[in-house]
């Protein structure tokens, strides 16, 4: 049987990954190719086995699985880690953004919650809680960074950007904002030389450093409502 969904999971504790495991894979959607109980090994697994998805936890002994998650995307840009964690506070969800992850979910959620979580991800989508995003987009509302080279950006630009950060592709985008692709391309590699970015993880971080992660949530639909 084939699959579409190749998964890694991360989490100190045997037990829950075993039903995360078996909750995934009855879905026949994904398969588990790996697991990993702290995050030195999520790091050593994820370059192994070059999966499509990552669940990863954020408590565990040694390098937690923020730092995990930024070390995975620094090496492999085009994984998409799903944090899934019991600390769901604006500061974990801030932190899983800025280390590039394209989704957070609690662990007090349904555990049904977790395969739609999964689905958004695998589509291209983000996931994170609506009102933690909100507080987040309060929290940034007047940091700078960044934000003065973004904001000479044209519209269509600004637009290109946050949809790019956010995980769409640019034919995705060209449908979105009825452009062609090959004009969606050239705006996402002048973007990248202005704002000296290499991947989609930079351009995130970068929209988020400068304040800009409600307008990059609003593009790509989250946290309108909670998920």
């Amino acid at each position: 049987m084939s699959f579409r969904c190749r998964v890694v999971l991360v989490d100190d504790h045997a037990v829950v990954r075993a039903g995360i495991k078996l909750l995934i894979e009855l879905t026949k959607r994904y398969e588990v190719v790996g697991e990993a109980d702290t995050g030195e090994a999520a790091v050593e697994r994820v370059a192994a086995l070059q999966p499509d998805l990552v669940v990863m936890d954020v408590r565990m002994p040694g390098l937690d699985g923020i730092a995990a998650t930024r070390r995975i995307l620094n090496q492999n840009p085009d994984i998409r880690v799903l944090v899934f964690t019991a600390y769901d506070a604006p500061e974990y969800v801030e932190a899983a953004i800025e280390a590039g992850a394209m989704g957070c979910l609690s662990k007090r959620r349904a555990r049904s919650d977790l395969v739609a979580a999964l689905d958004m991800l695998a589509s291209g989508r983000m996931t994170f809680p609506a009102r933690a995003t909100g507080l987040l987009s309060k929290r940034r509302s007047n940091e700078r960074g960044r934000r003065d080279a973004i904001a000479s950006l044209s519209e269509r630009e600004r637009e290109t950007l946050f949809l790019t950060a956010a995980g769409y592709t640019a034919e995705e985008i060209s449908r979105k904002v009825y452009l062609s692709p090959k004009t969606v391309a050239n705006y996402r590699m002048s973007l990248r030389k202005k704002l000296g970015a290499k991947t989609r993880v930079d351009l995130m971080r970068i929209v988020v450093e400068s304040g800009y992660i409600s307008d990059m949530l609003r593009a790509a639909g989250v946290g309108q409502e909670d998920q």
